[in-house]
């Protein structure tokens, strides 16, 4: 009999010591405080000093629960997010032949890393693993919505002394249909090598959009889309792209004599995600100012307009870097 469950936590990129997000009463009682977005599963995907992965669930109910059975190992647990801000639950990842402790366990600390605190390293962990397997986060596109998960933290699907009521068997089927399509794209046992945190590289910044030469031939794939799509729609487009004004192209219209003020940005992945330079996002209060999103730039562009209203909307516009300047004294 396979043995499974779904344990569901904060929203995190890497978890391996970044900011979490969620509606859970740690992260919420800690809002506004030094500790926010310091949430305990942070660390759910980091191979710790002995090897070994530790997953952190959230306790359920007065009893503040965590999972345990009489039969402790060999268990998968798919690992169940909610992305700020959207709708529906995603797999972040998933512990393969894991351990349930009977009670919890304190999740070795390292004394090198920057982040450790008192509170991090007192977290007691309920589940262990040397093999698991991380869903980047720009591949959790493919949520879903169950009433089960949507009320619970964690529940037994399958397995010694479980009940497979029709309720759990449908989530089951969804979770076993999800990781069948995002399975090739998974990092199994990451680290920083095989799963960088690449916007918070130092050295490069940019690293996470590939090399410049990289970005310079999905760019001019983007605007070559982008012009194709506006000459559909009537519009004639003059490239703005060397004069450093905030935008790649100046469409305009020829009937109505609109113009547009666009600015192109693609990607050689499905997933929409770019970066804004100081003059880019100063433009946006230009009149007339559009994004053109452009995914898939190298085989099938797919581009989607965008108004400043929408822009808003549909993006959350974050600092990588910040650039810092002495001030002159007076």
């Amino acid at each position: 009999m396979k043995k499974v469950l779904w344990v569901k936590f904060g929203w995190s990129d890497f978890y391996r010591g970044g900011p979490v997000d969620g509606n859970f009463g740690w992260l919420n009682d800690h809002r506004g405080t030094e500790d926010e977005g310091r949430g305990h599963e942070a660390w759910n995907f980091r191979r710790e000093s002995d090897g070994i992965y530790y997953c952190y669930t959230p306790p359920h109910g007065r009893a503040a629960s965590v999972p345990t059975n009489d039969d402790t190992t060999g268990w998968t647990v798919y690992c169940l997010a909610k992305k700020p801000g959207e709708t529906g639950i995603h797999i972040v990842g998933w512990y393969e032949n894991a351990t349930l402790k009977q009670g919890t366990i304190a999740r070795p600390a390292d004394p090198s890393a920057p982040h450790e605190t008192k509170s991090s390293t007192r977290t007691s962990y309920a589940l262990r693993s040397d093999n698991v397997h991380l869903v980047p986060s720009e591949f959790r596109t493919f949520p879903f919505s169950h009433p089960s998960v949507r009320r619970g933290k964690y529940s037994f699907l399958s397995g010694p002394g479980v009940e497979t009521t029709p309720n759990k068997a449908e989530v089951l089927d969804i979770l076993a249909k999800t990781v069948r399509t995002v399975r090739k794209v998974t990092v199994t046992d990451p680290d920083p090598q095989t799963a960088p945190d690449l916007d918070n590289n130092e050295s490069d910044p940019l690293g996470g959009f590939g090399t410049a030469e990289d970005r310079k031939i999905v760019e001019e794939k983007a605007v070559e889309a982008t012009k194709s799509f506006l000459k559909k729609r009537g519009y004639k487009s003059i490239s703005r792209e060397k004069d450093n004004v905030g935008f790649d192209l100046e469409a305009t219209h020829s009937g109505d004599g609109s113009t547009l003020l666009v600015e192109v940005k693609g990607t050689a992945g499905v997933v929409a995600r770019f970066f804004l330079t100081a003059n880019e996002h100063v433009s946006r209060s230009l009149p007339g100012w559009r994004l053109a999103m452009v995914t898939d730039a190298l085989r099938k562009p797919a581009v989607e307009i965008y108004s400043l209203r929408e822009f808003e909307k549909a993006f959350d516009v974050v600092p990588m870097i910040w650039k810092g300047t002495k001030r002159k004294s007076d």
